[in-house]
């Protein structure tokens, strides 16, 4: 059942932002695609930088404090740059139960209304207080904006059941490693 859902919530990830890269700017003329959650890309090699710069999104959470802050062992992290400006970091569960975090920079074309249609299309939406800018948890993933970033925690836990202190408590950690632009 968890792989129908990644599978079916992947799809509207990839319908997003097949939408957004119909809009004519520079961005969208790259040839790189931007591709759902899960998917391998190039490695992300600086692990520091502004808004804007390539990160390791693994080194903004590692997998340890992951592990420590959702009570699930993860055995390893892997760092990728999905597409332009995405860059993401998937987790390993040793349950078989993977996370997957992304950070979207300015120049990912992404938007927090594109995240909100993609959630809104997959279930119920609920506004989450107490973390960034402003935050939405659905049926698929945590959606956090900070300042001009984004942030997604997906395979946290909670989406579910209305729980989303977990992917709550990972978003702000991730917040606070973000490098300053």
């Amino acid at each position: 059942m968890h792989r129908i859902t990644v599978m079916a919530s992947a799809g509207l990830v990839a319908i997003a932002f097949a939408i957004a890269g119909c809009g004519g700017s520079a961005a969208a003329t790259n040839n790189a695609q931007p591709t759902a959650a899960g998917s391998t890309g190039a490695t992300a090699s600086t692990t520091a930088g502004g808004a804007g710069a390539e990160i390791n999104a693994c080194s903004l959470l590692p997998a340890a404090q992951a592990s420590s802050l959702n009570g699930k062992q993860y055995t390893a992290a892997t760092p990728s740059t999905i597409a332009t400006g995405q860059d993401q970091c998937e987790y390993k569960g040793a349950d078989g139960a993977d996370l997957t975090v992304i950070v979207y920079q300015p120049s990912s074309g992404v938007t927090f209304p594109m995240l909100t249609t993609v959630q809104n299309g997959a279930g119920t939406v609920t506004n989450v207080s107490g973390v960034g800018d402003k935050a939405i948890a659905g049926y698929i993933e945590l959606d956090v904006q900070i300042g001009d970033r984004l942030i997604a925690v997906e395979g946290a836990g909670g989406t579910l059941t209305g729980d989303y202190s977990h992917a709550v408590a990972m978003a702000k950690a991730i917040i606070t490693a973000l490098p300053q632009g």
